[in-house]
C-alpha cells in the first residue's frame, strides 16, 4: 500500500506571515490540531500544531498578532505520494512523530498522513508505530508532570 491511498488530500495550509491567531481560527474552523506551513512558492517549511500554540505562543505570553513562522515546528518529516507506507510508518515511528507531511517532487504539500490514518495498513505496523509515538508522549509526561 502507498502513502497516497490512505493520506488525507484536504489539507488546510498557511504562510509563515499568518498571525497565530488567524492559524488557531483556521484550526478551529477545520477540526485540526495540525497545519503544514508553506513558503511563497509553496513548498513546506514548517508545521504548526495546536501543540505548538499552546506551549509557544500562550505558555510564553506572545501577541496573537505573532507570525506562524516564529513559532512553527521546522522539523518537517516528509514522505512522498509513492511512498510505501511502511515507510511512512517508520518515519513516523522513528522520529516519534504522530503525523507525516506528504509532499510531491517539488516540495509542495498534497497531503496528510495521521496515526489513525495507519489503521488502515497491517495491523502490527500500526501498534508498531503507535508504541514508538505513545512512548515519546509518556515520557513528555513523566518529565513535565500531569497535564
Amino acid at each position: 500500500m502507498r502513502c497516497l491511498d490512505v493520506m488525507k488530500t484536504d489539507v488546510a495550509s498557511c504562510l509563515e506571515a499568518l498571525t497565530v491567531r488567524a492559524c488557531a481560527e483556521m484550526m478551529r474552523d477545520n477540526g485540526v490540531g495540525f497545519v503544514p506551513v508553506v513558503d511563497a512558492e509553496r513548498q513546506v517549511v514548517g508545521v504548526v500544531t495546536d501543540r505548538d500554540l499552546a506551549l509557544r505562543v500562550v505558555a510564553n505570553d506572545l501577541p496573537a498578532e505573532t507570525p506562524v513562522g516564529h513559532v512553527m515546528t521546522r522539523d518537517v518529516r516528509i514522505c512522498h505520494p509513492d511512498d510505501d507506507l511502511r515507510e511512512a510508518a517508520w518515519k513516523m515511528s522513528s522520529a516519534r512523530k504522530s503525523r507525516l507531511v506528504v509532499a510531491d517532487e517539488q516540495g509542495h504539500c498534497v497531503g496528510v498522513i495521521s496515526l489513525s490514518d495507519l489503521a488502515v495498513s497491517t495491523e502490527e505496523e500500526a501498534v508498531e508505530t503507535l508504541r514508538a509515538v505513545s512512548t515519546r508522549e509518556a515520557h513528555q509526561t513523566r518529565s513535565h508532570g500531569p497535564s
